[in-house]
């Protein structure tokens, strides 16, 4: 089904609207302007009506006094009558009304009887006064004729000019009508597209305020607002996260005090029992009876525990020890090739390490402590392929929207069980055998990220690998020099 993304129904709104508008201007330029002619023809034909009442008024001295004047004066309002029935022939847009030719042939014929009874008087003896009389009579008649016709022409342009207002009040009713129920359904259209989902928002954010994360449902279409609720809740899952790995940090911060001190307390007694341990082995050697080699065997694996309790202690140092970072611009490829250089001698034959780094993407890191992290994570990666052949591959981007670069260290080992994703950068937490690992290596990563401003995260199903998603701010000030 076709669906319209906000930015194209606010668009089709704007363009209805004004479609709307444009017609309603339309119409009403087109019908002020019939309304305008109508109005023109009317006052012509009122002015007609009136010229006509002048005539016959100068008709009526003519014929009581004969006087010329009055005779000119009647052709005058006669000429001026004829010209309004020009205009009305010659200018209108319009087909003229069937009266306005009727008044101008009785005018004619008005005008050609009027001169024939001016002639008559000038000429006319005494035995020729009936036939001036039955002259004077006909123009009587005509001019009569003449007011009718006048007279119902200006009722007619009344009665169309009061036709024509009706109508037009009809009209302008039905589109102040259509123009309401588009205005409510434009109105009720916004409402359910954009405020409502915006107060939903609104809500949401309030109750974030409060610590309790909600997401909000999806709506069906695919629109911007799905996209800003799908960002919205986005948003939502990864303040969980972040929530989630404040409280991982304070544990942490926990725990690393607590390592501290016992680290200090055991490193004593255990540097006291090697080195006793090598000073007996030491006069073991010089000893000839035949129960030495038993008790060698002994020694040897009290040495052996002693410098594995030994490393735990250390890694206890290492993650409690408040350290001192010297942050400053490298080329990311650069750090990264020094990781892989040091676990080379601890990578599988059948175990492959590929890169995809761009060379000019630099970061912001302490390269000791960042080769460090990447070391620990290849190590586990390396680890978590029980049976080679494996992959680890290691990529970079520039996220300049956020000013950071994603790096990410994928495997395709064993996999995580979805329980213990949540644990992994816990202190101690390990899945390796006994004596394979500490559990404090992804504890350091941890550690050493969040001294960077940066996030650490990870993507892992059983039987199809893991990947760690790193975040760390971009050095927008390029390194003065790469590494050998």
């Amino acid at each position: 089904m076709f669906q319209l993304n906000l930015r194209q129904k606010m668009l089709g709104f704007f363009v209805l609207k004004l479609a709307f508008f444009i017609s309603l201007g339309a119409f009403l330029y087109k019908d002020f302007g019939v309304f305008n002619e109508d109005v023109t023809i009317l006052i012509r034909a009122i002015r007609l009506s009136n010229t006509c009442l002048e005539i016959r008024r100068y008709e009526k001295n003519f014929i009581m006094r004969s006087d010329l004047e009055d005779f000119l004066t009647a052709q005058k309002y006669i000429n001026e009558a004829i010209e309004y029935l020009a205009f009305l022939q010659n200018d209108l847009s319009r087909p003229r009304p069937q009266l306005v030719g009727k008044i101008e042939t009785k005018l004619q014929q008005y005008r050609s009887a009027f001169k024939a009874l001016k002639d008559r008087c000038d000429i006319c003896s005494e035995h020729e006064i009936k036939i001036l009389n039955d002259s004077r009579e006909l123009l009587r008649t005509m001019g009569r004729e003449l007011i009718a016709l006048s007279d119902e022409f200006v009722l007619f342009e009344q009665n169309k000019l009061s036709r024509f207002v009706q109508h037009f009040q009809i009209q302008l009713f039905f589109y102040l009508l259509l123009l309401g129920v588009f205005t409510i359904f434009t109105t009720v259209m916004i409402f359910k597209s954009l405020i409502r989902p915006l107060k939903m928002i609104e809500v949401a954010a309030t109750t974030i305020a409060k610590n309790r994360f909600t997401p909000l449902p999806l709506p069906d279409k695919k629109d911007e607002l799905h996209s800003v609720l799908r960002a919205f809740n986005k948003m939502v899952k990864e303040i969980e996260e972040q929530q989630e790995q404040l409280f991982q940090a304070k544990k942490l911060s926990s725990i690393g005090t607590l390592a501290s001190g016992t680290a200090h307390q055991l490193n004593n007694p255990l540097n006291n029992i090697s080195t006793s341990c090598q000073i007996a082995l030491s006069e073991l050697a010089d000893l000839k009876q035949g129960n030495c080699q038993f008790i060698e065997g002994l020694l040897k694996n009290i040495e052996q525990e002693t410098h594995r309790a030994s490393e735990t202690v250390k890694g206890l140092l290492e993650f409690s020890r408040a350290q001192t970072f010297s942050i400053q611009p490298a080329f990311l490829d650069d750090v990264v090739e020094r990781a892989v250089r040091l676990v080379s001698s601890d990578v599988p034959a059948d175990i492959s390490i590929l890169k995809a780094i761009p060379e000019d993407l630099a970061v912001k890191v302490d390269i000791q402590k960042m080769t460090e992290a990447l070391l620990n994570l290849l190590l586990n990666a390396i680890q978590a392929i029980p049976e080679p052949p494996g992959t680890i591959t290691i990529t970079a981007t520039a996220d300049s929207e956020n000013k950071n670069a994603v790096i990410t260290v994928e495997d395709t080992g064993a996999g995580i069980d979805e329980n213990n994703i949540q644990k992994i950068f816990d202190p101690f937490y390990t899945t390796k055998n006994v004596g394979k690992g500490t559990g404090l290596g992804l504890a350091v990563v941890y550690g050493i990220i969040k001294k960077h401003n940066g996030t650490i995260r990870v993507e892992s199903k059983v039987g199809q690998g893991t990947k760690f998603i790193i975040t760390l701010p971009l050095a927008f000030d390029k390194p003065k020099s790469r590494e050998s």
